[in-house]
């Protein structure tokens, strides 16, 4: 059994590259199921193969149908589907373009995860700041850039992500964790008044001067 290669995924009738078309659920033919979960098709409504079925299914069996050219992608049979009109299907052709870019996307984000790994065990404040700040970067890698800030606990942290305002609410959660985080590990607050860094168990605010209540 030959594995058709995308690029030899050519119709012998019109030279025209074929298209992947996501398989249906329910089973066809012998009631064994596709055994694939695309199929190259010719969408061509120009192909001979095509033009010709409609007259050859008239003629022959008195439907008002044709069909298209197939090739099985595991196998490389090669055979017909029928269709109703020449619309049939095309709602089910595989997008190449947004299938190319979530392959792409899939990898950048495998990188991305990598590249935190790495910034978590360097202990990398800076990077993964600059990550978790990347307003285009993958909402699921600067909620790890979060929580990694929380873990490392560094308090030169604190302040950066106390004021950075993320307009994902969820990012946003994590970063508020974060930051009670790296306070808990530093035994330090925020002052009520002036908002800087102070240690909790202070009673005034070496910075604005206030008297701290309990």
């Amino acid at each position: 059994m030959a594995q058709v290669l995308e690029e030899k995924a050519v119709c012998p009738h019109c030279g025209q590259k074929l298209n992947k078309w996501s398989t249906p659920t329910f089973n066809f033919a012998d009631g064994l199921g596709w055994c694939s979960t695309f199929l190259y098709i010719c969408f061509n409504d120009e192909c001979t193969f095509f033009k010709n079925s409609w007259k050859h299914m008239s003629d022959t069996y008195g439907q008002e149908m044709g069909y298209r050219f197939m090739l099985h992608p595991d196998s490389g049979e090669a055979s017909s589907l029928p269709c109703g009109s020449k619309y049939a299907m095309k709602g089910d052709i595989i997008d190449e373009i947004k299938e190319a870019q979530e392959k792409a996307d899939l990898e950048a984000r495998k990188k991305a995860f990598q590249a935190l790994t790495d910034y978590y065990i360097s202990k990398d404040v800076d990077s993964l700041l600059k990550v978790l700040m990347d307003e285009e970067g993958f909402g699921s890698v600067r909620v790890k850039a979060a929580e990694h800030l929380g873990e490392i606990g560094e308090l030169r942290a604190a302040e950066p992500l106390s004021n950075y305002r993320c307009v994902n609410e969820v990012i946003q959660k994590k970063i508020a964790e974060s930051v009670q985080k790296i306070h808990k590990k530093n035994f330090t607050m925020e002052c009520p008044y002036c908002a800087e860094i102070i240690k909790i168990r202070a009673k005034i605010c070496k910075h604005c001067g206030k008297e701290l209540t309990a």
